[in-house]
């Protein structure tokens, strides 16, 4: 379902310029929240 909503979200982003910005910000938000490198816990 996460899937479904951000492709939803991306298409409303066509005609929505904040909602783009926005969605641009999360991706990049979810990018850097992700290490370089792999650890063991």
């Amino acid at each position: 379902a996460a899937n479904a909503g951000l492709m939803a979200a991306a298409i409303l982003a066509n005609e929505d310029a904040a909602l783009a910005q926005r969605l641009d910000d999360w991706r990049a938000a979810l990018s850097a929240s992700i290490p370089e490198e792999p650890r063991d816990e």
